[in-house]
């Protein structure tokens, strides 16, 4: 009995975290983070500040733990991801997981305060494709192309996320393909 109760427990402590980050999220939609109040936090989920504060300290914990949960999913569908390097299906597959976590995507990118984040999410998707990129030359060459990608390729996503998703997936997803590969064309044929 002592584990239904407690993942009962478990069940609403996310619920309540997720309500929270959407009412943030919301919240930023329409201003900045330094001028957002714990208590329109709680007004915009329907709770109570003592709830808040079982979860968070104050609105910079609540987003640093969104963003920490935006890389750990997007490393974690980066690697479930089982198609190759080769192929704009990889790619195809992130871009629809960035539409279908729109919000999140979209103030964590379009802040102007975000290049730390940027860095940590460029950082973490190294990590995930790294052991399957081409070198280019000497270690510090290779930093320098694997930057200029990743960092090109996340600025025509916050691109494509400001013009509304005109162009779909599966375009963009080719186009930044295409752009990789005419720096590198062996990528294509990895």
């Amino acid at each position: 009995m002592a584990g239904k109760a407690a993942e009962k427990e478990n069940r609403r402590s996310r619920m309540t975290k997720q309500l929270l980050r959407r009412a943030l999220l919301e919240l930023m939609q329409e201003k900045p983070l330094s001028k957002i109040t714990i208590r329109e936090i709680c007004e915009q989920a329907d709770l109570n500040r003592t709830t808040f504060y079982l979860h968070y300290t104050d609105q910079t914990d609540l987003l640093k733990d969104i963003e920490r949960d935006v890389l750990e999913q997007t490393k974690t569908a980066m690697q479930h991801i089982h198609t190759d390097l080769h192929t704009t299906d990889l790619v195809s597959a992130f871009l629809a997981y960035v539409r279908e976590n729109d919000l999140a995507f979209r103030i964590l990118f379009g802040r102007t305060d975000s290049e730390r984040f940027r860095r940590a999410f460029v950082t973490e998707l190294r990590q995930v494709m790294a052991p399957d990129l081409p070198e280019y030359g000497s270690e510090t060459e290779t930093g320098y192309v694997l930057t200029f990608m990743m960092y090109g390729s996340l600025y025509i996503i916050i691109e494509w996320m400001n013009n509304g998703y005109r162009e779909s997936v599966e375009k963009t997803a080719e186009l930044l393909f295409r752009l990789c590969d005419s720096i590198d064309p062996g990528i294509g044929r990895m």
